[in-house]
């Protein structure tokens, strides 16, 4: 998996999005099916520039995505470039993007992820969906 990650986010072979796309799909379909907003975690502006694409929104491409959250226009390491302590101290990197604020509150949130290290990106997301009225935060990950 660690091969897989580094040739399909940070060496841009987009097309490896495809290899794991019917198991993720199945796995939503079985198990989130009715009710549910699917929400990815969003990248940078700055490491969607760089990389051309946002890993999460690839994998899922076929699924009916709520783009409700966005990256602060912050100053913000990449989370793949940060140690342990350093991901749990970090400060909450996402707000709410403008025009979403009536649509959570009541609503089944599936958060979607590439890779889920320290949980840290997860429970920041899932704190300002919470806070913003979400009735469920659950997740999803390709890989632990």
């Amino acid at each position: 998996m660690k091969e897989y990650f580094e040739r399909f986010k940070f060496s841009g072979d987009y097309y490896l999005r495809l290899v794991f796309q019917k198991e993720l799909e199945a796995k939503l379909k079985e198990n989130y099916h009715k009710g549910w907003l699917f929400v990815p975690i969003p990248v940078s502006k700055e490491v969607f520039e760089k990389r051309g694409f946002n890993q999460v929104e690839g994998l899922f491409e076929n699924i009916c995505l709520s783009k409700m959250l966005s990256v602060k226009k912050i100053s913000k390491k990449q989370q793949s470039l940060l140690k342990r302590r350093e991901r749990m101290q970090a400060a909450q990197p996402f707000e709410l993007t403008t025009g979403f604020e009536k649509e959570i509150k009541g609503k089944n949130i599936l958060l979607l992820d590439d890779i889920y290290t320290t949980g840290r990106t997860l429970y920041h997301a899932q704190a300002l969906l919470k806070k913003a009225g979400a009735k469920k935060v659950h997740s999803v990950t390709l890989a632990r």
